[in-house]
């Protein structure tokens, strides 16, 4: 509590919104993977199988500023060459005012199905983009901390 009697701003409370800017993204397998932005999928229930539910998912994009590292060319590289290619578990982790984790949201079984690069343009002066869009196999969301 502050001196005032409310609560501090970096208080972790299950009601205060979190942010979009405060995020990681963990792809199993690859290490240091940052990303500048994240567009979730949207997961659909879309009908039965006995007692089961179907659920249909779209893509999950991620986006990075482009540098040396070629891993998410080369994941999807291998997506494109063999219908056997690696599927591997992305966590999308969004942090609290204090940089701890706060919500994770995995999506299970995911494989490259698009790969881009932004557009060059001599006279601008912004970064090169990577984009990379995954087909996912499933979702889980989990919180942490104070948070139910």
């Amino acid at each position: 509590m502050s001196p005032s009697g409310g609560e501090r701003p970096d208080h972790r409370s299950p009601r205060q919104p979190l942010l979009n800017a405060r995020f990681r993204i963990e792809i199993e397998g690859l290490s240091g993977t940052g990303a500048t932005e994240v567009i979730f999928p949207e997961a659909r229930i879309v009908g039965l199988r006995g007692k089961a539910r179907t659920v249909q998912y779209g893509s999950l994009t991620i986006r990075r500023g482009m540098t040396a590292s070629s891993d998410w060319y080369q994941w999807w590289d291998r997506a494109r060459r063999s219908p056997a290619a690696a599927r591997k578990d992305v966590s999308v982790v969004v942090m609290d005012s204090l940089r701890a984790d706060a919500a994770r949201w995995t999506f299970a079984k995911a494989v490259p199905s698009a790969y881009s690069v932004s557009s060059l343009n001599a006279l601008g002066s912004e970064p090169l983009i990577e984009t990379l869009e995954l087909s996912v196999g499933g979702l889980t969301m989990s919180f942490s901390g104070s948070r139910s």
